[in-house]
């Protein structure tokens, strides 16, 4: 055989000598896993114990809205009263630079609030403003008021008002503008000489004014404050010298104290557990949360179940948020609640069906720290800005809360 013939024949046999079967299959358990991906889907009847509920987180006076409320039902009547009072000028205003002179009447004023929350399906809602005594604060109670709204200022059916046009009622000089981008309205009432009753003296201008509502059938609305809360323009005579009264009109007043009362009080706590009302309240659930689910699988999906005992009270436009969360620690009512994790979900009036609420990441959370307390806590995304209170059955009841949890097991790796 030639040189260059055996030249040739050693470069086939290098070529064939490098070639990878990209073909041939691997060899178990070297390299490969030695089982399957297990997914187990469990529910934990009786992982929830010790649960428990408190009331008072936020009361009437602290809410950022006043409610009015009038809704008849079988157990009775929940009739809810915004209070709002407004600080004078004082017996005197100036005349000139350097004169005062006495406020002797007032020939007008003009209110404006705002309604911030409605049902558009609520028919001839009606208000009724009444003055009431200036010593109003956050110590009054329904009781205490209830025979002071006799003294009628103002009766405002706001259908009709909205009817008119330009939403302008020309006898009254009564108004109402639809803000559908915030969703409110804004009203501007007129009150005439014989309602706008200016008190320099005693009172040193102060007044104080409670609204009652009412409708077809549920009434239930909610009054803005703060930035959006009442607000009183006098327009006033005052005395010049004693030689010609002077038409003065002083900047506009924001009130001074802002407020609701109601009645009847929510219902006493039981062994339910509440959330919601005013003053709200919240519920604290202990788990138990497994050992082997936590150290050694990962969690895939987590639900609360919780069974309703009594329905949340309300008009249809009183849908109210609950949320879950968890907390930094366990100290009861004064758990610090743990703001990183949200789970919520809407409440509605009347409905009975079981609630299920995801909480997957609060069991993820407690399964990357085995130091977080393993607590549900339940509360109103918007503290004491409904009536509403629903109440489920504790841990101690046959319709009990519970978890279902769905994880996957550790991973059976084999041996290389």
């Amino acid at each position: 055989m030639t040189r260059r013939r055996l030249a040739l024949v050693g470069a086939v046999l290098l070529a064939a000598a490098c070639v990878e079967r990209l073909t041939a299959p691997g060899h178990c358990p070297d390299f490969c896993p030695s089982g399957q991906i297990t997914v187990v889907d469990t529910l934990l009847t009786t992982s929830i114990n010790r649960d428990s509920s408190y009331r008072g987180y936020v009361v009437s006076y602290q809410s950022p809205v006043m409610l009015a409320a009038f809704l008849p039902d079988s157990t009775g009547t929940l009739d809810g009263r915004p209070i709002f009072r407004f600080n004078g000028f004082g017996p005197r205003l100036p005349v000139s630079s350097v004169d005062t002179g006495q406020i002797t009447r007032a020939d007008s004023a003009r209110l404006q609030l705002y309604i911030v929350r409605y049902d558009t399906a609520t028919r001839n809602l009606q208000l009724q403003l009444y003055r009431l005594p200036i010593k109003i604060d956050t110590a009054t109670t329904f009781d205490s008021l209830a025979g002071q709204f006799t003294d009628t200022v103002k009766i405002v059916n706001i259908d009709a008002l909205l009817a008119q046009p330009g939403q302008k009622d020309p006898l009254t000089g009564d108004s109402v503008v639809v803000d559908t981008v915030n969703h409110r309205l804004q009203l501007s009432l007129k009150f005439d000489a014989a309602a706008a009753r200016y008190v320099g003296g005693t009172d040193s201008g102060a007044v104080a004014y409670g609204i009652r509502i009412a409708a077809d059938r549920l009434a239930s609305i909610a009054f803005g404050k703060g930035a959006v809360g009442p607000v009183l323009q006098w327009y006033l005579q005052v005395d010049s010298m004693g030689i010609k009264p002077v038409a003065r009109t002083p900047g506009a007043l924001g009130a001074a104290f802002a407020s609701f009362v109601f009645a009847p009080p929510p219902a006493p706590l039981d062994a339910t557990l509440a959330v919601g009302g005013v003053p709200s309240a919240r519920s604290l659930l202990r788990v138990a949360f497994p050992k082997f689910i936590r150290d050694s699988s990962q969690i895939i999906r987590g639900t609360l179940f919780l069974v309703p005992a009594v329905a949340a009270r309300g008009a249809p436009a009183d849908s109210f948020v609950m949320e879950a969360r968890t907390v930094l620690a366990d100290f009861g009512r004064k758990s610090p609640i743990d703001a990183r994790l949200d789970d919520p979900i809407v409440i509605h009036p009347g409905a009975m069906d079981t609630i299920k609420i995801e909480v997957t990441n609060m069991l993820q959370l407690w399964a990357a720290d085995t130091t977080h307390p393993t607590v549900f806590l339940l509360r109103p995304q918007a503290e004491a800005q409904y009536f509403g209170e629903i109440r489920f059955y504790p841990s101690k009841a046959a319709l009990r809360p519970t978890l279902q949890v769905t994880y996957v097991k550790q991973f059976p790796f084999g041996v290389p």
